[in-house]
């Protein structure tokens, strides 16, 4: 076999391997068990992929790629990714994406386009009728991983195949997780919405081969797994994703009725149903569908449905003003209508290329809307708008989200274009279903964002689409440099050391997790500090490293003497430095650095100025975020700077007049600057906001109130 056919055969199985491992993959040794390893997965398949093309460009002394309809609107998306990379706040995090959720930095999203143009070359028909067949064992492969995902996600509601000690119900991993695995089922996705959302792309897929089987065997298996992802779907009881499966369901429908309708009148036309006489025959689809149908029903009537059971706290939606807003009760509708708000804000002051990609949750906080401190997730951090097009509006600006709706406009003009033609039933049957599943995917995106399983889905559903059809364009350019054989030799070693490089790039980027988290969780500074050295000898750049590395290197330095301890203080300051110089808008690092300082500052005052700057600076970067805000009254209490304090805290509670702790801090502040004058305003409108705490006698006493 020559290495051209070998490079064929790499890259055909490793897809297969991405379809079935991406949705299944979670390791818990790594900082964030899910999305990371879901997104090194991918890293590795785009990498190995690409480097079997090149290998086999050079082999055969040219390069051949096939054209799509939609080869422009993706290369205009990439460009605009990579402009507002180019100009972002904070450009480390564009490349590579926030740490905790890495899917959407501008390295996926080429990997992703990487693997669509991967897909529609080498899988496609006109190269031999295997083409299809790939397509489908693709899909077959898919469907397996899905299937097994949907099934742990079944087995984590409570059932009686698991019970506690007191003989009640419970999931198969109860206890193991942090997060409530009985409430809602979340599987290998980790997060109930993800799963939701993923199994709603999936199961357009699944009903098309119960539509396509031919055996009663594969149509009785298809109606299986397709009430097996019905009712693991159910149980993550995800509100976004329930929406998107009705525009998933009323889409489905819509475009069968615009592509069979002719088929439709007629079959209804030439058909007496008053003289059809019942006779035994083998079961047809369309009595799976009805045991399918059923089966779904049964499954919303014995578990309801996120709609139902969680359903929506108008109230506490339309609750307007400073106590109705902090007391209607939770509600995340609620809260994202101000999270969208504080991303259009984004837009507005950065309307051409956005804050930069994947930088919400640094501009964010520069535009966060004061009522968020006054709803129950008032101290999170918020690093996607949870409104896939707010958030492309607001990190990559106009040109961001104009070349996605025109990549999206474009592919529903070219699918209803396909409809319309002579197209073989089949074919069609696939184009309305998966142009379903992307309809629900988008729907679903008005609440919610990508994760890396279903970006994945998005750019090689899209594919399959081009390929089933044919609608692709062989573009050939020669390279007759490599027809001389020791060029070729040696292009096929630069080939294959480029591929080396980009595999061990990756690994090194998941070896680096490993001991990052390692370092995070060790038992003794000591341990720590030696992990995270070796994190950051792995990744370098990674600023997120240094800084956990310079708060560690603190805590050694602290227990140190004379020059040993100024050149641990020496080392810890340049990782800090580092960490926010290479990422000055990242409030994560001005935290663990202000913790660090802090730290040295209790044993030398010497330092007390300086944690007093860094709170200021970390303060700047978040004007409306309380609790940020009360850090910096927190240590000009600590420099004893109490009217500054004072004002300070006036400010926080004037953000979020709830935070108690803000009010007795305050109360204290100004008993040290024995201003009674401001103590009895202050309580006064504490006495508003806290009536019970204001009766207290105890509490009174203690915070000296007359």
């Amino acid at each position: 076999m020559n290495s051209s056919r070998i490079s064929e055969t790499i890259i055909e199985y490793t897809f297969y391997a991405l379809f079935f491992l991406v949705p299944l993959i979670w390791l818990p040794v790594t900082s964030e068990l899910f999305e990371f390893n879901k997104m090194i997965l991918v890293y590795f398949g785009a990498s190995i992929i690409l480097t079997a093309w090149l290998v086999k460009t050079v082999s055969e002394g040219k390069f051949v790629y096939k054209s799509t309809p939609l080869d422009i609107p993706i290369l205009l998306f990439l460009a605009a990714n990579i402009l507002s990379t180019i100009f972002s706040i904070e450009p480390h995090t564009s490349i590579f994406g926030h740490y905790s959720r890495f899917n959407g930095g501008l390295l996926s999203t080429i990997s992703y386009i990487v693997l669509y143009f991967s897909f529609v070359t080498f899988f496609d028909p006109p190269a031999g009728r295997a083409g299809t067949e790939k397509v489908l064992r693709s899909l077959k492969f898919l469907l397996l991983s899905s299937t097994i995902v949907a099934i742990y996600a079944i087995l984590q509601h409570p059932t009686p195949l698991f019970q506690n000690p007191d003989g009640s119900w419970r999931g198969i991993d109860a206890g193991f997780w942090q997060q409530d695995a009985e409430a809602r089922a979340f599987s290998t996705l980790g997060h109930s919405n993800w799963l939701a959302a993923f199994l709603s792309m999936v199961i357009p897929m699944a009903a098309f081969f119960l539509l396509l089987a031919k055996k009663t065997w594969e149509k009785a298996l298809s109606t299986v797994a397709l009430i097996v992802l019905f009712l693991a779907f159910t149980f993550a009881y995800s509100r976004g994703a329930s929406v998107g499966f009705v525009g998933m369901l009323l889409s489905a429908l819509f475009l069968f009725l615009f592509t069979f309708k002719s088929d439709i009148k007629k079959f209804s036309q030439e058909k007496d149903f008053s003289k059809i006489k019942p006779r035994f025959r083998p079961p047809n689809t369309g009595f799976f569908l009805t045991i399918l149908l059923v089966a779904w029903a049964l499954i919303l009537l014995l578990f309801g449905n996120a709609l139902v059971s969680r359903g929506l706290n108008l109230e506490a939606i339309r609750a307007t003003g400073d106590t109705q807003l902090a007391t209607s009760g939770p509600e995340t509708g609620r809260i994202r209508l101000i999270v969208w708000r504080g991303a259009f804000d984004i837009f507005k002051n950065y309307p051409l290329l956005g804050s930069g990609v994947e930088t919400f949750a640094y501009s964010y906080y520069q535009h966060r809307p004061v009522e968020h401190n006054l709803t129950t997730e008032w101290n999170f951090l918020y690093n996607k708008a949870h409104n896939e097009f707010a958030h492309y509006l607001a990190t990559t600006g106009i040109l961001g989200i104009g070349t996605y709706l025109f990549l999206l406009s474009t592919l529903s003009l070219l699918v209803l274009k396909y409809l319309n033609q002579k197209l073989d039933k089949w074919k069609k049957i696939f184009i309305v279903l998966a142009s379903s599943g992307l309809v629900g995917f988008h729907v679903q995106n008005l609440f919610g964002f990508s994760i890396v399983p279903i970006a994945l889905l998005f750019y090689l559903t899209t594919a399959f689409i081009f390929v089933v059809v044919e609608d692709i364009k062989k573009v050939v350019l020669p390279l007759n440099i490599f027809r001389n054989r020791y060029l070729s030799l040696s292009g096929r070693f630069l080939a294959v050391f480029i591929g080396l490089s980009l595999i061990t790039s990756v690994s090194a980027m998941w070896l680096a997790d490993f001991f990052y988290n390692k370092g995070l969780s060790s038992p003794s500074y000591a341990a720590s500090y030696d992990n995270l050295k070796t994190a950051t000898r792995l990744r370098p750049d990674e600023p997120l490293y240094k800084a956990n590395l310079g708060l560690v290197t603190m805590h050694l330095a602290n227990d140190l003497q004379g020059r040993e301890k100024k050149e641990k203080i020496a080392e810890s300051f340049s990782y800090l430095n580092f960490a926010t110089t290479t990422s000055p808008e990242n409030i994560s690092l001005w935290r663990i650095r202000l913790q660090a300082i802090y730290n040295l500052a209790t044993s030398d005052p010497r330092y007390t100025s300086q944690v007093v700057a860094t709170a200021q600076i970390f303060a700047a970067l978040a004007p409306t975020e309380a609790e940020i805000q009360y850090n910096l009254a927190s240590m000009y209490v600590f420099a004893q700077d109490f009217k500054k304090a004072q004002q300070q805290l006036e400010k926080v509670v004037a953000l979020k007049f709830n935070y108690l702790d803000a009010w007795k801090l305050l109360f204290q502040v100004d008993s040290q600057l024995n201003d009674k004058v401001s103590k009895k305003a202050h309580f006064k409108k504490f006495k508003n906001y806290f009536p019970d705490q204001a009766d207290n006698k105890e509490f009174l006493e203690r915070h000296e109130i007359n």
